[in-house]
This record gives C-alpha cells, sequence and structure tokens, in this order.
C-alpha cells in the first residue's frame, strides 16, 4: 500500500502552528521558556506542542532532584502544552482520518510523519526562529508518547535539533535512563 498523503502540505501546516504556538507561549511566559517539543504518538494520529519554562524546571527539581534529567528532557514532565490549539487540533484531526482510512502503508506513514515533525523543528532552528524570540539557545526536542522506539532515533533527532552540550548532556541521560 501506498503513503498516498501530501507531506508537504503537513509540513507547512505544522512549520505555521509551531511558529503560533511558541509565539503564543512567548507572550505569555517570555524568557523563562527553556525548552520546545513537538510530540507524536505511535498510532501516527498526533503531532502537539510542549514547551518548559525555567521556574517550572527549577520548582520540578527542588521537590525531586533524582529525578532533574527527566524534568529537563521529557515533554510530558514540561510546564504546558498549549499554543495554537486550533491548528493542531486541526493537523491531528487530518492525521486520524488518515490513519483509519485503513488502505496506508502505516509503518511508512509514521517514519514520514515523524521525519517531517523533525524537519519543521530543525528548519526552525537553523533559522534562529526561536534564537530571534528568546534571545538565547533552548533545548528542542521530537518526542513521541508511549513508544518503544529506539533509543538512537531519540538521540539522533536530539542532535539534529540542539547544540553539542544540549546534544551531549541528552545522550547521557538516554543512555542511562533507557535500558
Amino acid at each position: 500500500m501506498e503513503v498516498n498523503f501530501n507531506f508537504e502540505e503537513l509540513k507547512q501546516k505544522i512549520e505555521y502552528a509551531t511558529k503560533k504556538s511558541f509565539q503564543e507561549n512567548f507572550e505569555k511566559y517570555n524568557s523563562d521558556i527553556c525548552a520546545f517539543a513537538l510530540v507524536s504518538d505511535d498510532g501516527a494520529m498526533t503531532v502537539v506542542p510542549f514547551i518548559n519554562t525555567k521556574s517550572h524546571l527549577n520548582k520540578m527539581i527542588l521537590e525531586d532532584p533524582d529525578y532533574k534529567n527527566s524534568y529537563e528532557f521529557e515533554p510530558d514532565e514540561w510546564f504546558t502544552s498549549e499554543g495554537a490549539n486550533s491548528e493542531f487540533n486541526e493537523i491531528c484531526k487530518t492525521l486520524s482520518k488518515q490513519i483509519f482510512r485503513g488502505d496506508i502503508d502505516f509503518k511508512n506513514f509514521k517514519i514520514t510523519l515523524f521525519e517531517t515533525c523533525v524537519q519543521v523543528l530543525e528548519k526552525l532552528r537553523l533559522e534562529k526562529f526561536f534564537e530571534q524570540q528568546l534571545g538565547k539557545d533552548l533545548l528542542i526536542r521530537f518526542s513521541i508518547s508511549d513508544t518503544d522506539e529506539p533509543k538512537e532515533h531519540l538521540i539522533k533527532w536530539t542532535k539534529r535539533l540542539n547544540n553539542k552540550e544540549i546534544s551531549s548532556r541528552f545522550t547521557d541521560y538516554v543512555n542511562t535512563e533507557y535500558e
């Protein structure tokens, strides 16, 4: 079965929604933002933005320092998944509709969706979109909720989206936690 889906159009929609989400959150939290992620799921039916703030991260670390790295690197531990809600809801509806059609090559669809999300984040990073808004670098992730995705993929994506220092710390975290 073929993946008969316009991923270029989806990529444009994800980029627009990502920018809008980040800008909406920047208006609320300004330079307190320290991380941004797009998160999908193993069913390839969602794309959701997450942000973390320094104040939230510090609060979580104070409450339970043993999970410092999880609070920093895992979007499900982050501050919020708000921003561009209607745009991301529309993206999720489009993905779900495609999945439920049932006549797709699911494995290739999922791989292409994940790569599309990484490409959007990578493009915005290379254009310094986040850095221009914040005036500094931040952690950028693509993640999959409730997954058994190989840790090598998580590391590869994070290396594409971050500077060497962040990538190195993430790699150490994943190699310690994902055994």
